[in-house]
């Protein structure tokens, strides 16, 4: 049986933040979270397709929070 495991580490500003505001995505096979100042995407399955959906999806969500988050630091 195949079984494919991918992990993201992304060193951000607001590492906490930014990984609840990628939770939403989180299965039971693949969830975000933050640890030493940066985001982790860990993704672990049985299909490769399902892998590089689930990492492309995490990493279009962090694409769309970063300038979220820095016009937010802006106004405050």
């Amino acid at each position: 049986m195949l079984r494919c495991k991918g992990v993201v580490r992304v060193e951000i500003e607001d590492a906490s933040v930014v990984a609840e505001a990628l939770k939403p995505d989180d299965l039971d096979w693949c969830r975000s979270y933050a640890e030493d100042g940066r985001v982790v995407m860990e993704v672990e399955t049985d299909r490769v397709g399902a892998l590089l959906c689930a990492i492309d999806d995490y990493l279009l969500n962090l694409k769309a929070v970063v300038p979220v988050l820095e016009t937010l630091r802006e106004l405050l």
